[in-house]
């Protein structure tokens, strides 16, 4: 009888740490469920278009939350065709083209710049006296959006070593008036004296002179 009780007791002993072990695994399988329906709801609540959240200074203390609004791609969108329908409004037609190499004048512009589209006019700043170029000049095109694609395209655009500088003036200007150099015949000035008014001129400063030398003790004869 005792053989038998303690064969049953250790039976016993033995399907117990089995039950246990297999509570436990139960249990977690329980929990780890339970935590995957928590995060999903989470997820589906952070699509909203408030979030909730602890905020940075009474997280510790208070425990108060605060909003946080969802951007809305729509309205950002709307907002950049908005700048730039604005930017558009705030420039001209004219662009302001500098560092142009030598040689580049004004029928190289116009063919360079109307592969952007039709243009009015086009000017090159020239010296007054010599009728060099300066360098630097400005395109008016017919339409504004081609102009702003030309100045987006050549700034800082490298042709003939050098680095094109290309501005939008801003709305309402005009293109400067640059000196048209004109090819003239020389002209000769016309004498306000006579000749006689010249030679007596001429030799009051000779006298002068002479007196001077006299003073400094300079004898001097021609």
């Amino acid at each position: 009888m005792v053989k038998k009780v303690s064969k049953k007791a250790s039976k016993k002993l033995e399907q117990e740490p089995q039950e246990a072990t297999e509570n436990a695994e139960k249990e977690l399988t329980s929990v780890a469920a339970s935590q995957s329906d928590e995060s999903d709801e989470s997820a589906a609540d952070s699509d909203d278009d408030d979030i909730e959240g602890l905020s940075s200074g009474d997280e510790d203390e208070n425990g108060s939350t605060h909003k946080i609004k969802k951007l809305d791609l729509k309205k950002k969108n709307q907002k950049s065709s908005s700048n730039k329908d604005s930017s558009s409004t705030e420039y001209s037609a004219i662009i302001y083209v500098s560092r142009l190499p030598h040689g580049f004048h004004e029928k190289e512009l116009s063919k360079y710049f109307s592969q952007f589209g039709d243009l009015k006019e086009v000017r090159l700043a020239r010296n007054k006296k010599s009728g060099n170029s300066r360098h630097y000049g400005f395109v008016e095109f017919a339409n504004k959006d081609d102009a702003r694609v030309a100045q987006e395209t050549m700034n800082n655009y490298l042709i003939m070593g050098h680095l094109l500088q290309v501005r939008l003036l801003p709305k309402g200007s005009k293109i400067e008036k640059l000196y048209k150099y004109r090819k003239r015949a020389f002209q000769h000035t016309a004498v306000k004296k006579s000749a006689d008014q010249l030679k007596e001129k001429a030799k009051a400063k000779h006298d002068e002179r002479m007196r001077q030398l006299d003073k400094a003790g300079i004898q001097f004869t021609w």
